[in-house]
């Protein structure tokens, strides 16, 4: 199929452009920690390590979870369990380091691109999530071409979401002060202990 008839016919792209506005538009240990550093960091500071991230983090994982759905099926299950602890100990100390900015500015968590890459990778929702997407990206024969056609849709998504996250924590941390940053870290470590219990029931049933 030429690219050019695939881009013609836009209802193949519903599915996806579906898929990623629920990804980004809902919270999660990414965006809550994106808030949370727009509270002592400049916007503009933070998106150049957004930028940097989608090309050297979140592009790798999208391409290496598209590869093992398409031609594995399913990840490892061990894979899977191994992530929700891993996951939860990375969103603890995020939690942490966000309580930790409501005492003192200099303890501010700096959510620079090394660290979008490193929560990225240890973030199960991602690895649950994705490969539901990946099955919907059916536009071409070729599948590392639906792979990268998946990214692409979901590039001007990503760039909304980071902007509308950033900007909530920003007003966010003006009009609530250090309450602001409390409830978040409050989220990560509700979301942390979630992950955490979960791993423990896949352990148990394994």
């Amino acid at each position: 199929m030429n690219i050019l008839t695939v881009f013609d016919s836009f209802e193949q792209f519903i599915p996806t452009i579906i898929f990623w506005a629920s990804f980004t538009l809902s919270a999660g240990p990414f965006w809550i920690t994106v808030m949370s550093s727009a509270k002592h960091t400049p916007i503009s500071e933070l998106f150049r390590h957004f930028l940097i991230y989608q090309l050297l983090g979140w592009f790798p994982i999208i391409m290496v979870i598209g590869a093992i759905v398409t031609t594995i099926g399913k990840l490892n299950e061990a894979i899977y369990t191994s992530l929700y602890f891993i996951g939860a100990a990375v969103i603890f100390y995020l939690a942490y380091k966000t309580y930790q900015s409501t005492i003192s500015s200099k303890a501010s968590f700096k959510f620079n691109w090394k660290a979008m890459i490193v929560l990225s990778w240890t973030n199960p929702k991602v690895w649950l999530t994705v490969p539901t997407g990946v099955l919907t990206a059916n536009y071409t024969d070729n599948n590392s071409l639906n792979i990268l056609i998946m990214f692409i849709v979901g590039i001007p998504l990503y760039y909304i979401g980071f902007f509308m996250w950033a900007y909530m924590g920003k007003f966010g941390a003006k009009i609530a002060k250090d309450k602001f940053n409390i409830f978040n870290a409050l989220l990560l470590f509700i979301y942390g202990a979630y992950l955490l219990y979960e791993g423990v029931l896949a352990v148990k049933a394994a």
